[in-house]
């Protein structure tokens, strides 16, 4: 059986451009190249291959749905994402808390 290939990040940052309008493209950054207004705090986002990294800039009082939230570091991070409903479920939970 052969392994699932990761989604490209050029593809992940495209997706993640057309469906949320209010991601901006950080002028400074060393590992998250946007941030985006949310409902918990700004979140910083980096598109990968095969995964989406997200960081709370201050960890949120309540843990945000889709996947598990590093109570510590504010990391929130969609990972194995080898095909674009992959994709596109971590984008829908991110959506669901931008402003």
């Amino acid at each position: 059986m052969r392994k699932p290939k990761p989604v490209k990040a050029a593809r992940i940052e495209g997706a993640l451009k057309t469906r949320l309008p209010s991601l901006q493209r950080r002028a400074e950054h060393l590992c998250y190249q946007y941030q985006l207004p949310t409902k918990l705090g700004t979140l910083r986002i980096s598109p990968c291959d095969g995964a989406i990294r997200t960081r709370f800039d201050v960890v949120p009082l309540a843990a945000p749905c889709g996947t598990s939230l590093n109570p510590y570091s504010g990391k929130w991070n969609f990972e194995c994402l080898d095909d674009d409903s992959l994709v596109g479920r971590a984008i829908y939970w991110i959506e669901r808390i931008a402003t």
